[in-house]
């Protein structure tokens, strides 16, 4: 029996096609992975496969120390990177990472995302910042990338790359990527109208009982 049910496999290939569909990725660009505590283990996208084409069995399952578990393919060539995320934040189940195109635009200039909307504070918890660019298939990559994102913020743009995000699960992970990019499309055109208001998560009164949007 596989250590990444099938579920979970559906469900990352869901997203996977809604990453698409929502133009966060294109050809075989972004990663998805789903940690599996109980195998000490990710199931994680493979590398090199088109979205519109990949299947729920071609899913690679990675232990915590790299090593390929289960799969025929390669996984993703930030695997590593995935791995530093998880390793940092023991809170989060799942990370997306897209080639999202208004978040790159603050990325390419190195200009942090402010918040300002309210899906932005309530799912990036914050400010996105701007790692500086750098090859990213590797560990010393992924360990700059979590320390940047720290445990405070859910989200960080790769300078000329992309982004990457986190989450209890990949719903939730997915979420805060498109939180990001409609927050940074709406920013771009705020800077050019005049100066925005800027959200703080501190300063955000939600009601006892709400439900999140």
């Amino acid at each position: 029996m596989s250590r990444a049910s099938q579920s979970l496999r559906e469900e990352i290939l869901y997203w996977c096609k809604e990453s698409v569909r929502t133009g966060l990725n294109f050809n075989t660009q972004g990663n998805i992975s789903i940690r599996l505590p109980e195998h000490e283990a990710i199931v994680i996208t493979p590398s090199g496969i088109r979205y519109d084409v990949l299947t729920v069995d071609q899913m690679v399952v990675v232990g915590y120390d790299g090593v390929v578990i289960e799969g025929d393919l390669f996984p993703s060539t930030e695997t590593d990177v995935h791995l530093a995320h998880y390793r940092r934040r023991p809170d989060i189940n799942a990370i997306v990472h897209t080639e999202s195109p208004w978040a790159n635009m603050f990325g390419a200039v190195g200009k942090t995302i402010d918040p300002v909307l309210l899906n932005m504070v309530l799912y990036a918890k914050g400010a996105v910042r701007i790692m500086p660019f750098e090859f990213s298939t590797n560990t010393d990559f992924g360990e700059l990338s979590a320390a940047l994102m720290g445990d405070d913020t859910n989200a960080v743009v790769w300078g000329n790359h992309g982004m990457i995000s986190v989450g209890e699960d990949v719903a939730g992970a997915f979420k805060v990527a498109v939180a990001v990019e409609a927050n940074a499309q709406v920013l771009h055109g705020a800077l050019a109208l005049g100066t925005p208001n800027i959200l703080q998560l501190e300063n955000i009164v939600i009601p006892e009982g709400a439900r999140l949007p």
